[in-house]
């Protein structure tokens, strides 16, 4: 929410889905619609796996095999929170409650074992997404699969200070130029 509080807001995300932020920045969001925060403009960069090809996690415990049924799961769930992001930001310009705001949504062909948050480039969190073994039934059939949870991460804090040598700068510094290099390199526009 303090990130809110500056008249450029940024925010960079890589994960697996886009589900937690979601949730994080209905709050933030509400109080931007309530005239309590007051930014000028929301720049939102989501970098999400690309669930059209085969990754190494959504996969079934036996044999560590593919299944596009899972995919198609995960794509699901990232199309969803990922346009719910998006017109839950863009819809603060629509109103005129902010001066700009963008969402952007890129693809990579990695499985997302980790997620980051970058704010404001001067924040980061960071966490690792533990695996854990699942079944669901999809069209009638169950499935039992290996899955990260982003709900059971546990996320590091990182700021940058006023010495760009210190720990926490250096650590901002370093996840702000992995994700413009992932950004600008090997991700694409497509649907999650």
């Amino acid at each position: 929410e303090a990130a809110f509080e500056q008249k450029q807001v940024t925010l960079d995300f890589a994960g697996f889905s886009s589900e937690t932020l979601h949730n994080a920045l209905q709050e933030p969001l509400d109080k931007v619609r309530s005239g309590r925060l007051a930014p000028e403009s929301l720049t939102v960069r989501l970098l999400l796996p690309d669930t059209s090809e085969p990754m190494a996690v959504p996969v079934l415990v036996d044999g560590l095999k593919d299944e596009p049924a899972l995919r198609e799961r995960a794509r699901n769930i990232a199309l969803t929170n990922a346009g719910g992001i998006a017109h839950s930001v863009e819809v603060l310009a629509e109103l005129g409650l902010v001066q700009t705001a963008t969402v952007q949504v890129k693809v990579h062909r990695a499985s997302s074992l980790f997620k980051l948050y970058i704010l404001n480039r001067s924040e980061a969190f960071f966490g690792f997404y533990p695996l854990r073994e699942r079944t669901v039934a999809i069209n009638g059939n169950d499935h039992t699969f290996y899955d990260v949870t982003g709900k059971d991460t546990t996320l590091f804090h990182h700021a940058a200070g006023p010495d760009d040598a210190s720990l926490g700068s250096q650590y901002v510094q370093q996840a702000q130029m992995w994700f413009d290099s992932v950004w600008s390199t090997i991700a694409y526009e497509r649907q999650p």
